[in-house]
């Protein structure tokens, strides 16, 4: 009996081995698939018993649906993206040619007496500094560039991406129930404990999926809005940047909106950049430190501060999954604790 146990359970670790080889190459869409159907599982219960169809056409239907959906508004706000990415270029180009023409006087995008100030501390001239910031301007306008192009380049794997993960969605729809009855199964769990893991996982991911959109949108609006009341070009990009950048919690945001504050006051526009800035700090930077963590917290039952070094944590260690992945191992590992506490001292 030993042995049998030995062998089955190398035979257990070739396969689990075995099958991560195989599936690892798909594990980003595989997640997000897995995600997005607990969240939209009521969704397709919806439409299985309005329609009556069966499962099959239930499923698709409920995909079909959630596609058109999402993919309608990205292509909409991607055309409009495009068209604000080559408007900055071709200002860029434009404002190069206007600094060169005029290399020998004192740099345009500076006030005369900061100009002033740099020149006495620094050994430079008026065609030096007009070099730095047009080389400046350069580059940035490039690096946007640069990025569309990676982004129509990737385009492929990110269609070939987005079917994987509606295909597996489908038979998540339609055959979740039996792999759920599978694993509640194999775990050596009571049924009230099996329940009480499943619950909490559940409440964890529709509350950060939900909450994380919901707080990226709000912080994506608030920027943009900010970013055109101030003056400064493209206020749907860099709104969608901020909405982006905000599953990156604490510094996300202001990896747009300081740059932009900054080259406000650059310009000698203090009271925009200063406006600008306090707006960043203490209206849109508050949603993301604040609402974030309160609405997981609220629905995990977990302390805000602990969702809010998950998130960090899980960020740094898998990438975007870990917006989700930080509070839901959060989630599980006091869930765990909950239960050996039950169980030992009780």
């Amino acid at each position: 009996m030993k042995h049998q146990t030995i062998i089955l359970t190398g035979l257990l670790l070739v396969a689990g081995y075995l099958l991560y080889t195989v599936f690892a190459p798909f594990f980003i869409p595989l997640f997000w698939a897995a995600v997005f159907a607990i969240v939209l599982y009521p969704y397709y219960i919806w439409i299985l018993g309005r329609t009556r169809l069966g499962r099959n056409l239930s499923a698709f239907i409920a995909c079909v649906t959630i596609g058109v959906f999402i993919v309608v508004p990205m292509a909409l706000l991607g055309s409009q993206i495009a068209k604000e990415v080559f408007g900055i270029y071709q200002w860029a180009q434009e404002y190069v040619k206007t600094v060169s023409a005029q290399a020998h006087q004192t740099p345009v995008f500076l006030p005369p007496y900061i100009a002033a100030f740099i020149r006495r501390y620094v050994d430079v001239s008026n065609a030096e500094l007009n070099s730095i910031f047009t080389a400046s301007i350069q580059e940035v306008a490039s690096w946007l560039v640069g990025g569309m192009t990676g982004f129509v380049k990737s385009f492929a794997q990110m269609v070939f991406n987005a079917a994987l993960a509606f295909f597996a969605m489908f038979y998540i729809f339609r055959d979740g129930w039996r792999l759920l009855a599978v694993g509640m199964r194999i775990v050596p769990l009571s049924a009230h404990d099996k329940e009480r893991f499943l619950e909490r996982i559940s409440r964890v991911i529709q509350a950060t999926v939900i909450g994380g959109l919901f707080v990226g949108a709000v912080q994506g609006l608030l920027g943009g809005l900010a970013f055109w009341a101030a003056g400064l070009g493209a206020p749907v990009l860099w709104g969608f940047a901020m909405f982006l950048l905000s599953f990156l919690p604490g510094i996300g945001t202001a990896m747009v909106w300081v740059p932009g504050s900054v080259y406000l006051f650059i310009i000698g526009d203090y009271l925009g950049g200063t406006a600008l800035m306090l707006w960043g700090i203490f209206v849109v930077g508050l949603v993301d430190n604040f609402l974030r963590p309160l609405i997981i917290s609220e629905a995990a039952n977990l302390h805000p501060l602990l969702v809010f070094f998950s998130i960090i944590g899980a960020v740094d260690a898998f990438g975007l999954i870990g917006v989700i992945a930080g509070p839901l191992i959060l989630s599980i590992a006091g869930a765990a604790v909950e239960i050996y506490e039950e169980a030992y001292h009780t």
